[in-house]
């Protein structure tokens, strides 16, 4: 009844409609259904044809990856008295309708879900709904292609602010057959419109519009902000201070008849023009490296590893202080026989492509380090090699004192002194890392002071390898940690055993 006193009924295929079909369609259905495309049909998955003129859905383009894959078919004889709105390309009905007393009937011959077809995922499957929801408004008498139900009415338009507002009470409505063509403009506005029950928008810019930037307009000048040099002015006002003190000085003294004239002024002009012309003396006058944080790196002499290395730990330097309350200054390039190292307490030496022996001084000022407490990065960057021997290490390393290394893993302070990690990328995914042995190390609380390791951590650090984002995020996660264990030694060292605190806790809850 609800249907025959004007009631839209929509249909979607299914299993259970293809095996069980009632009087509620508008055909007969064949018992079963048709599988297109499957492992046991001989036919392929079919398109959407072009729709007829006098169908509701003529005018819109259906596209051409949508795919049917399964449908339900009607009886030919019951076609004859149904209306076909849609086909597939071998003209098989997609979507059937039938009136029932003032009431309409509509059938799509697909599932409503994406098991039997592509077309539930495209916009087309929401314009065809419009569209049948649109047709059941059309005028009384109207022909069956008509889509009728009054003017587009505005609902929301655009503001000069780009935000929806509510249309002006003044604002016409708009006829189908203009609203179709309707370009932004005072009369249409752009903006969402409803029209029987169906919403529809005018763009605020055609799809094919281009946005360009904005040319220089004739008769305007550009001009910024200059920028202003800021010069200390201070020394030359004491200057002219001082100036006019002795000069006061040097008149009073002439009046009285105490000063020689030409022995006198001799000398005053002597004391001037030493104030006047004297340099700047300030009790800092050198930069003090132990007032900022630096990280170094060794200068091996090849301007391409040593280019690697100052950008690498630039990238680090810049993540130490975007991550934590660690703010080092510019990395520096240090020589290992002239400079002092006990001013860095993070040292990255990068193996250069034919290593040599250090001499005598860099020798005894690297053991002084080592002693110190500082700690040693050495870098042979040779991970992705298929001989990775440890011979660059062993040539560099030659003459010091080496204490005995063991393998570096999960359970080691490295990998928590800031961030958890299981293993530690650099250019390669897994590269071998050693570290000073707990057992020598004692004497410093068992803090590691040297490291030797294969990543080529340098160019993961400054993204110079070309690896993926996540494996020089790792990488720079393992830097970090270096870092902080530089800096903060065994401080994360009691973590290693919390699973077992946590044992015993829960033995004690019991």
């Amino acid at each position: 009844r609800w249907i025959d006193a004007g009631g839209l009924l929509i249909r979607f295929a299914g299993p259970r409609l293809a095996n069980n079909a009632d009087d509620l369609l508008p055909v007969r259905l064949r018992p079963g259904s048709r599988a297109l495309g499957s492992a046991l049909a001989w036919e392929t998955p079919l398109a959407v044809a072009p729709f007829a003129a006098d169908s509701p859905f003529a005018g819109m383009a259906p596209p051409g990856d949508v795919r049917i894959r399964q449908q339900v078919l009607a009886e030919p004889a019951s076609i004859e008295q149904a209306h076909v709105w849609a086909t597939l390309t071998d003209h098989s009905p997609l979507v059937t309708a039938r009136e029932r007393g003032r009431g309409l009937i509509v059938l799509f011959h697909v599932s409503a879900g994406p098991d039997w077809s592509d077309l539930p995922l495209s916009g087309l499957f929401v314009e065809m709904l419009r569209r049948t929801l649109a047709f059941t408004a059309r005028d009384a008498g109207a022909g069956e292609h008509a889509i009728a139900g009054g003017p587009y009415v505005a609902q929301r338009v655009l503001d000069g602010f780009g935000s929806l507002a509510p249309p002006p009470p003044d604002l016409p409505a708009i006829a189908p057959e203009r609203f179709t063509v309707a370009l932004p403009s005072p009369a249409t506005p752009p903006g969402l419109y409803e029209r029987a029950g169906v919403s529809a928008a005018i763009d605020a810019a055609r799809s094919d519009e281009a946005l360009t930037p904005l040319p220089v307009l004739p008769g305007v000048s550009r001009a910024g902000l200059d920028s202003h040099v800021e010069r200390p002015l201070a020394g030359w006002f004491l200057a002219a201070a001082a100036l006019m003190l002795t000069l006061d000085l040097f008149i009073g003294l002439l009046l009285l008849g105490r000063l020689p004239r030409l022995a006198r002024a001799g000398a005053a002009a002597l004391l001037v023009m030493g104030v006047m012309f004297a340099p700047n003396v300030h009790a800092q006058s050198r930069d003090d490296p132990t007032l900022v944080v630096r990280l170094a790196y060794v200068r091996t002499g090849d301007a391409r590893i040593d280019r690697t290395s100052a950008a690498g730990l630039e990238a680090l330097t810049q993540a130490l202080i975007d991550r934590t309350s660690v703010e080092p200054g510019p990395p520096v390039a240090i020589d290992l026989a002239r400079d002092n190292l006990a001013a860095y307490p993070f040292l990255y030496w990068a193996a250069p492509s034919s290593p040599q022996r250090l001499s005598d001084a860099a020798l005894a000022n690297l053991d002084r380090y080592l002693a110190i407490g500082g700690l040693l990065l050495v870098d042979t960057r040779d991970a992705g090699r298929a001989n990775t021997a440890s011979r660059p290490a062993q040539v560099m390393l030659a003459g010091v004192d080496v204490p005995p290394l063991e393998i570096v893993n999960s359970d080691h302070v490295v990998a928590r002194a800031f961030y958890l990690m299981r293993s530690f990328p650099g250019r390669y995914p897994s590269p071998h890392l050693w570290a000073e042995a707990a057992s020598a190390a004692s004497a410093r609380d068992g803090v590691a002071s040297l490291f030797v390791g294969d990543g080529d951590w340098a160019s993961a650090w400054s993204g110079e390898a070309g690896i993926d984002d996540r494996q020089r995020e790792m990488a720079l996660r393992f830097g970090v940690n270096m870092v902080m264990v530089a800096l903060t030694g065994n401080y994360k060292s009691d973590q290693v055993h919390v699973q077992t605190l946590l044992e015993r806790l829960g033995e004690q809850s019991r």
